[in-house]
């Protein structure tokens, strides 16, 4: 109990780092990591030591080990819930092409529902003394429209959208495609897995041959409209594919909902550290 009671802040705080950097940038190698049994495994053994690290402290009055304690499992608690409650992605818009209201998921595989319609306005470039030129993108929600550049995201119903990188006329924005019978609309780089180990998804596109390139398992394979190839014994026809007619942005999709509990949690046990480093040795 002792070693994990020394231990214990030090572990939560590797666990929390981790996790934290899997909420914010997403990619799905650091996601599952969150999701890995020796994390969980860890998560808990950390959380059960600060509790009871927490419950000895209180009876010693030892106030501020106790709140030290209680805030690394109150982040953790805000890690896990961010994690398994928040719904981040990537969000492509077109120039004056109308508002979407759902965006790709950040593992690729389906389509989550954002809490309201998102449109772009226009694209330019935002230039600053000493600085190189950036992109700056003007993006609506209902009444009013917001500049967005790479340090300054838009924050809209718990959702905040980071500038990814701007794309110019051609691209790919969705297709459709029929297997054995059965039709779907993919966006781009969305992959869906007819059987078991077999990956179906977009990897490229060329416009001037309006061809889409797909990865059919470890095949690649170029398909223009009403094309075909056979995959596993089944006919795969790319059926519809739609290209941007304008300039677009893509954006990375934040659900920042349920950071404020990280971030209480961080408080507290900064809180906790406070009182140790004042406190006057006695002579």
């Amino acid at each position: 109990m002792t070693l994990l009671r020394r231990c214990g802040p030090l572990l939560v705080l590797a666990l929390v780092i981790a996790a934290a950097v899997a909420s914010l940038f997403g990619p799905e190698p650091v996601q599952r990591l969150v999701g890995s049994g020796w994390f969980l495994a860890g998560a808990g053994l950390v959380a059960l030591a600060s509790l009871l690290a927490a419950v000895r402290a209180i009876l010693h009055h030892s106030w501020s080990d106790a709140i030290q304690h209680i805030g690394f499992v109150v982040a953790l608690v805000g890690v896990v819930v961010n994690q398994k409650a928040a719904h981040s992605g990537y969000l492509f818009l077109e120039q004056a092409a109308g508002g979407r209201n759902y965006c790709l998921s950040s593992n690729l595989r389906q389509i989550e529902e954002l809490p309201g319609t998102f449109a772009l306005d226009s694209v330019g470039q935002q230039i600053a003394r000493g600085f190189e030129p950036a992109p700056v993108a003007w993006v609506s929600t209902e009444s009013k429209s917001i500049p967005v550049t790479y340090n300054r995201p838009f924050k809209a119903s718990g959702r905040q959208l980071l500038i990814s990188r701007v794309v110019g006329p051609g691209f790919l924005s969705e297709y459709e495609l029929a297997l054995g019978g059965e039709e779907c609309v993919l966006l781009h780089n969305q992959f869906i897995e007819p059987s078991p180990g077999l990956r179906v998804w977009s990897f490229a596109y060329d416009t001037d041959a309006r061809r889409v390139g797909l990865m059919l398992g470890r095949k690649q394979q170029w398909l223009g409209i009403g094309d075909s190839a056979a995959v596993q014994g089944r006919a795969l026809k790319l059926l519809s594919a739609t290209f941007a007619a304008n300039p677009g942005v893509i954006f990375i999709v934040n659900d920042v909902r349920y950071r404020f509990i990280i971030f209480i949690g961080f408080g507290l046990a900064l809180l906790g550290l406070l009182p140790p480093l004042f406190r006057r040795e006695a002579p």
